[in-house]
């Protein structure tokens, strides 16, 4: 299984549930559209990356009813989701296809919380230049390596207390940072950019009511290694003990909005 399938399984089994704690995620989608307004509004074909139950995609057809919409997911499963929330007369074409191998022309690029899973984003953010019209708006939101850091370090920490080799890998660590999707987007050739990054905590009861929710959305790592209960117990305790604060925890999201526009007088 690739690196790419084990995260559409991921989603395809957590497609019943992922709405119900996708809160962040949603929030991220709503301020998306508010980034790149202006150009939701005049566009003419637009295309979602990654559209997954379709929150995003009922947002984009409110704010455009008339434009062309073209939203594509790997997984079969959560584009049934999309159509079924949208209804028959949204006029949304819902495509099974790959982020990462797709084509066409278009006004608007746009897509929440996908690009971090990308396995060629530099050279996918070339492609999405030529598939821009010249004036074109590619717009997204993405999370950052510092999303679940407590996550992390308690793993590591609890890793180091067992005299483990090394700590189970929490994927958000690896997820590239704002910088490096300011030189991707710029060696593609946009020139207009303008990226916003927050540092956003939620709060849990506890760390297992944390991580019930997280893999309630699917956003868990694609190859999980197995975990001992021993260890699971280690670093439960070392983070409620760390971070914990007022019978809470909190988790941290690191969340990068980027929004880059392709010259109007750009012949690529």
């Amino acid at each position: 299984m690739t690196h790419k399938q084990a995260i559409q399984r991921n989603f395809r089994r957590r497609g019943a549930t992922y709405d119900r704690h996708a809160r962040v995620q949603q929030w991220m989608a709503a301020k998306l559209l508010q980034g790149c307004r202006e150009s939701l509004l005049r566009a003419r074909r637009i295309l979602e990356v990654g559209c997954g139950t379709g929150y995003l995609t009922g947002l984009i057809r409110q704010e455009n009813p008339l434009a062309t919409l073209v939203a594509l997911d790997l997984e079969i499963s959560l584009l049934q989701q999309a159509w079924a929330r949208l209804g028959r007369g949204s006029g949304v074409h819902f495509v099974a296809a790959d982020g990462e191998a797709f084509g066409g022309s278009y006004d608007l690029i746009v897509s929440n919380s996908v690009f971090q899973w990308f396995n060629r984003p530099r050279e996918t953010l070339q492609d999405y230049y030529r598939m821009l019209r010249p004036g074109g708006c590619l717009a997204f939101a993405i999370l950052g390596p510092g999303t679940f850091q407590e996550l992390a370090a308690a793993f590591t920490e609890a890793a180091g207390s067992l005299s483990l080799a090394e700590a189970p890998e929490v994927a958000a660590v690896s997820f590239a940072g704002e910088e490096t999707w300011k030189r991707f987007l710029a060696n593609a050739g946009f020139r207009e950019l303008v990226l916003q990054r927050e540092v956003h905590t939620e709060t849990y009861p506890t760390v297992t009511d944390f991580l019930h929710a997280l893999q309630a959305t699917g956003a868990t790592n694609p190859v999980p290694r197995p975990l001992s209960p021993r260890l699971f117990r280690h670093m439960a305790d070392i983070y409620q003990r760390t971070f914990g604060l007022n019978g809470a925890i909190p988790v941290t999201y690191e969340i990068i909005w980027a929004f880059a526009q392709k010259w109007e007088s750009s012949s690529g």
